[in-house]
């Protein structure tokens, strides 16, 4: 007789057992039912007798096959039980499998959320950084561009310098007391001329007066000696003179006064920049002072740091005042006596 077999172990624990006992007891039923029938037929054949102890067999057979089936049933109900614990087991560590999946889960989250802070972090920071980057290369930039204007304010400030001393020596060259002395003899040497000249058109005027009164007499020696006088080539140049000297008095005047007023012009003009370039003479000898207190804090030691820085802010103002715009473009000022006179002092 083949043995049952088992339930799987992919079915549940209880399914198993049932489906066991009831294939058991569903097999002796069909024996059972199998001799009745063979029974019934013995019956209605008439030969009962002589197939007893093939009943007594069967039933033996029968009584075996229960017997086994009971020893199944109980070797399935062990294996259900161990089945169940196993499963019991299982379902435990099926629990704290989940449990450690979800504590893995909830890490893998947390990881991941800081991970997402620093990539964000790391790209702000890389923001910013470029950022800066940006602000010092326009920092630079700026600083090159005040770099080349304050260059070329001090070149400009340099040519107007230069230009403003070749003014003031050119103005120096005029009112030299050789040259205006010069001028004053020239012009007395003129004057002295145009007397001898008139001196000389007076004589013969009276010249001819007087052979005009001697030949006409006294009566009408004013009228003829006036009419021949304003008829003659004597009057005549002697009137062109006149005209001659005063146009060029008129003449010299208006150039003395255009020229007296154009020197007055540059003078102010003169007067404005001296100012100007005195106040810049003062700031530029305070950066000069800061800058040599700079590098002379550098290369000294404290001590002659704090002598020299005591003396320093003295002595240099003064000698950048006294040495004047010349000293400073690395010239040296002539004497000015006139200059001096007008106002332009150093």
């Amino acid at each position: 007789m083949a043995a049952r077999p088992g339930p799987s172990r992919a079915e549940p624990p209880g399914t198993a057992g049932r489906a066991g006992q009831a294939a058991g007891t569903a097999q002796s039923a069909q024996r059972v039912e199998d001799l009745m029938e063979m029974v019934k037929k013995l019956q209605k054949a008439g030969s009962l007798e002589p197939r007893v102890e093939v009943l007594i067999n069967r039933i033996n057979e029968v009584q075996q096959a229960k017997k086994k089936a009971s020893e199944e049933l109980g070797e399935a109900r062990t294996v259900w039980e161990a089945l169940q614990k196993e499963l019991d087991s299982l379902s435990g560590e099926k629990v704290r499998l989940k449990e450690t999946l979800s504590k893995k889960q909830e890490t893998l989250r947390t990881l991941r959320l800081h991970c997402q802070e620093k990539e964000s972090e790391a790209q702000r920071k890389q923001t910013l950084l470029q950022d800066c980057k940006e602000r010092i290369s326009a920092l630079n930039l700026e600083i090159e561009e005040e770099k080349r204007k304050q260059r070329q304010l001090r070149l400009d400030f340099e040519e107007q310098l230069e230009d403003l001393m070749g003014q003031h020596k050119d103005l120096w060259e005029f009112h030299r007391p050789e040259q205006l002395a010069q001028e004053i003899g020239t012009l007395d040497s003129s004057k002295e001329q145009l007397l001898k000249e008139e001196k000389l058109v007076e004589a013969k005027l009276e010249d001819v007066k007087h052979r005009l009164c001697s030949q006409f007499g006294a009566k009408g020696c004013s009228a003829i000696t006036e009419g021949l006088f304003l008829r003659s080539q004597e009057a005549a140049a002697a009137v062109h003179l006149f005209e001659e000297e005063n146009r060029r008095a008129q003449e010299l005047l208006d150039s003395t006064a255009q020229r007296h007023e154009q020197l007055q012009e540059k003078c102010k003009q003169l007067q404005q920049k001296k100012q100007r370039l005195k106040e810049e003479l003062e700031n530029f000898g305070v950066q000069v002072i800061a800058q040599a207190q700079d590098k002379q804090e550098d290369m000294a030691s404290p001590g002659e740091a704090s002598q020299r820085g005591e003396t320093l802010p003295t002595e240099l103002p003064r000698a950048a005042h006294q040495a004047g715009p010349d000293t400073v473009l690395g010239k040296e000022a002539p004497p000015c006596p006139g200059a001096c006179a007008m106002g332009f002092r150093k």
